[in-house]
């Protein structure tokens, strides 16, 4: 059920297994008399070498399942002097020597007859791995003892190759007392779908293939490969998670290990109650989880749960396992990998913006929406408040002033109020719904502008900016939330009057809000804007104080040139 390791390279054979060397010996064509004619070089060699990944099979005890089948392989190599391929290779492997403690199941496309099963060899071509593997399943007959041990043997033959070894190549099959518990009953394909935002359940089985009762078994359930797109949301009192952040506990779940105690009984298989939730990280849309079991005591640490425990319960319909077929020996018997697979969602986002001015003068704000899914948002929708002591003197056309609500298009809001950790107070001032019919692309943000007044003085009045639609992504709607903050300044009186071109115009200072994280780009119904969250001034003209500031930089480029020019004679001595 796991993918191939990545590169074309393969691992040397691990785990007690014996592997005999792949090798091909090309022959050299005869001499022979100038009139005799040549003699055809010898037939290629065939190197057939055992490979067995467990160490032993645990015996048995209870009833035997397909989780006690495990798997075992040959490895087959060859080719012609000069490159060509071997071909009609087939192994046939006799059982007869361990059928007393074993049972077997081979490939569909093998030829069982007694003890004997002759399946084909597709050889190497020199574009992969040296070698071909030939994977076949054992499990130990009930009954069997501790020590008990047989032979399987297996020999090659082709069109135009022979075995290099004179005797048949075997492989030694023992039966151990020892604890074992096997994982299975996985999707087939290994691929659990999860709906944009959601959660969905991995189905998995434990099975004791041991012959004694079970008091401690450990789960560990992890990212495979460094993977940290894939989110285990439950809090089960037994678990212990593993969080995206180390130093912050409540960042994303994708790491868990699990305890189970109570006795679970030989020939069992048991599956977990409630199923294993599985979620994405953020926007992502694909990852991989790694699930292994073993008696050992648990040595994770992480966050402990504090919710109903993780309990594994007796599966009345185990789900056989699939027979698995190996393309190399890297695959057998390793630790599961799931995939995880969620679409793209839109995922729209409140933009606000600051903007300062006098009492008494219009200043322009925009606001909106912005998309920070992967799919388009259909009628983006903002409900904008202005603050109270701000007037609106012209609102965009795709706006219109309603009442407040407690509830837009039926998604819940987020938490408004004035206790700590509340999104943001709640709206007092004027409120305006702002709607666009066309979609929202994934990245971009679409805003409405308002035209304002300040009737008095402000310092940093806010004002919400709220995306309505439910996020599938931000469960507590955070980023759904911005502001509209106005700050205005009292006209000067007393003070002396101004300058031509000195008096300062009203501006917008762009402020990230705490919605909008991403960069997005400017759309239709968008001014010119700076970052997502906030959005470029649209103040008075300040061309005068520019070019003021252009003369002075240039003059001092000029006294540095002149330093500069003065400086080289000197240093060249």
């Amino acid at each position: 059920m796991t993918p191939p390791p990545p590169g074309p390279l393969r691992r040397a054979a691990v785990g007690g297994g014996t592997a005999l060397a792949v090798l091909l010996t090309g022959a050299a064509s005869a001499a022979a008399p100038p009139a005799v004619a040549e003699t055809p070089p010898p037939p290629a060699v065939i190197d057939v070498g055992s490979l067995r990944s467990p160490d032993t099979l645990p015996r048995p005890a209870g009833a035997l399942t397909e989780a006690h089948f495990v798997t075992y392989q040959f490895t087959v190599s060859g080719r012609l002097p000069g490159g060509a391929p071997v071909t009609g290779a087939e192994i046939t492997i006799d059982t007869g020597g361990a059928e007393r403690i074993a049972e077997f199941r081979f490939r569909p496309e093998c030829r069982v007859t007694g003890t004997l099963a002759t399946c084909p060899v597709a050889m190497p071509d020199g574009s992969g791995d040296p070698e071909t593997h030939v994977p076949f399943h054992i499990r130990p007959r009930l009954g069997t003892a501790a020590g008990d041990r047989g032979v399987v043997t297996a020999t090659v033959s082709a069109d135009n190759a022979r075995m290099r070894e004179g005797a048949p190549i075997g492989m030694a099959v023992v039966v151990d007392d020892r604890d074992a518990v096997v994982l299975g009953g996985f999707p087939d394909p290994n691929t659990v779908e999860v709906p944009p935002g959601g959660r969905a359940t991995v189905p998995f089985e434990l099975t004791n293939t041991g012959a004694r009762t079970l008091d401690h078994v450990t789960l560990d359930v992890d990212g495979f490969d460094g993977d940290t797109t894939v989110a285990l949301p439950g809090d089960h009192g037994n678990c212990r998670y593993r969080t995206k952040d180390p130093a912050d506990p409540k960042s994303a779940r994708i790491g868990m290990t699990c305890e189970f105690t109570g006795g679970l009984r030989p020939g069992t298989t048991y599956r977990p109650s409630p199923g294993l939730a599985v979620a994405m990280v953020g926007l992502a849309e694909y990852g991989r989880l790694r699930f292994s079991a073993s008696t050992r005591p648990a040595t994770g640490t992480g966050v402990r749960g504090r919710s109903a425990p993780l309990t594994l319960v007796p599966a009345t319909t185990p789900t056989p396992p699939r027979v698995p077929v190996p393309a190399d020996h890297y695959t057998v018997n390793q630790p599961p990998v799931i995939g995880v697979r969620s679409g793209p969602a839109a995922d729209g986002a409140a933009v606000g913006t600051s903007v300062r001015t006098t009492v008494g003068r219009e200043v322009t704000a925009r606001v909106g929406v912005a998309n920070k899914g992967g799919a388009p948002l259909t009628g983006p929708v903002a409900l904008v408040e202005v603050p109270r002591g701000v007037e609106v003197v012209r609102s965009d056309p795709r706006c219109r002033p309603e009442a407040w609500s407690d509830r837009w298009n039926d998604a819940p809001p987020p938490t408004f109020g004035d206790r700590p950790g509340d999104a943001a107070p709640v709206p007092t001032g004027a409120v305006h719904r702002c709607v666009d019919p066309a979609a929202l692309a994934p990245g971009q943000r679409r805003l409405f502008s308002f035209t304002l007044k300040p009737t008095r003085a402000l310092e940093g009045a806010e004002g919400v900016v709220f995306e309505p639609a439910l996020s599938p992504y931000d469960t507590a709607q955070r980023a759904k939330v911005a502001f509209l903050t106005v700050t205005a300044t009292a006209t000067a009186t007393a003070s002396p009057s101004p300058t031509a071109g000195a008096v300062p115009g009203p501006t917008v200072t762009p402020t990230p809000s705490a919605s909008a994280t991403a960069p997005v780009t400017p759309v239709h119904g968008a001014g010119t804007g700076g970052g997502s969250g906030a959005l470029a001034s649209t103040g008075s003209n300040g061309a005068p104080v520019l070019a003021g500031t252009a003369a002075a930089l240039a003059a001092v480029g000029g006294l540095l040139f002149v330093s500069v020019r003065r400086r080289t004679p000197r240093q060249r001595h």
